[in-house]
């Protein structure tokens, strides 16, 4: 388990210490009860509440990307929700899920929390928003996978991700790349088992020299989904390797 200080989340970037917060997201939750949830990232989007907000930055931000606003507001809103959970990862126990990790076999995945950030450690991983494009180092990935009935009680429809990349040092902002999938679809409710790439070795570098250094890199949505499912069984399995904290800053 990491000792390391805890880095400020793409939430506390964005949203901490503005009006926005709690504000705006207080607005959004009297809209949530009054329809009975807003726990789905689609129709969050397209609640009333949202829609002006994203109109809102639209009028003042006209070349920003509304869609991937949109998903970060919503993965934060998941976030500040259900407690601001953070699972931090150290560099060894990455290394051991990336490479050295044997197969989880049957398991019924259950997230540790309805919704939360995945820290990684600087620097390690990669990924680029799209091909051809400059590849960033991924701080994190939010998560967001409520129950359909409790937020915390199976069964869990859907996994909704938002992976985070370029959060550097003097950088206003940072990139997202969004990864959603029907947890359905999978017989054995995970994804930590399957092979993720099509040519080559899942998580294996891809920057130039990378090798040198022992980098990763994700490239496929799949790589990301089986990431965050060996990063859940872990801490369902070894909570002394990872564990989910409470992030308060």
């Amino acid at each position: 388990m990491s000792d390391q200080p805890i880095r400020p989340t793409p939430y506390e970037l964005a949203f901490g210490g503005t009006d926005f917060e709690p504000q705006g997201f207080e607005r959004i939750e009297t809209e949530a009860r009054e329809v009975g949830g807003l726990n789905d990232a689609s129709r969050f989007m397209m609640a009333r509440t949202v829609s002006a907000m994203l109109r809102e930055f639209l009028a003042e931000s006209p070349d920003a990307s509304v869609p991937a606003f949109g998903l970060l507001l919503y993965h934060a809103y998941e976030f500040r929700l259900f407690g601001k959970k953070l699972l931090r990862i150290d560099e060894p126990t990455l290394r051991e899920l990336l490479e050295d990790a044997g197969p989880v076999g049957p398991w019924a995945m259950v997230p540790p929390a309805p919704a939360g950030y995945v820290q990684l450690p600087r620097n390690l991983v990669w990924a680029r928003i799209e091909e051809g494009a400059q590849a960033e180092p991924v701080d994190g990935i939010f998560w967001a996978m409520p129950g359909s009935n409790e937020p915390d009680e199976p069964p869990f429809p859907r996994l909704d991700a938002l992976v985070v990349l370029g959060m550097v040092p003097g950088r206003p902002g940072f990139s997202t790349i969004r990864v959603f999938a029907e947890t359905a679809a999978e017989p054995q409710g995970h994804w930590s088992d399957i092979t993720a790439r099509a040519d080559g070795r899942d998580f294996e570098n891809v920057l130039p020299g990378g090798e040198y250094q022992h980098l990763y890199a994700l490239v496929t949505q799949g790589e990301v989904l089986k990431l965050l499912s060996r990063v859940f069984h872990l801490a369902a399995t070894r909570p002394d390797r990872i564990r989910l904290q409470t992030n308060d800053g």
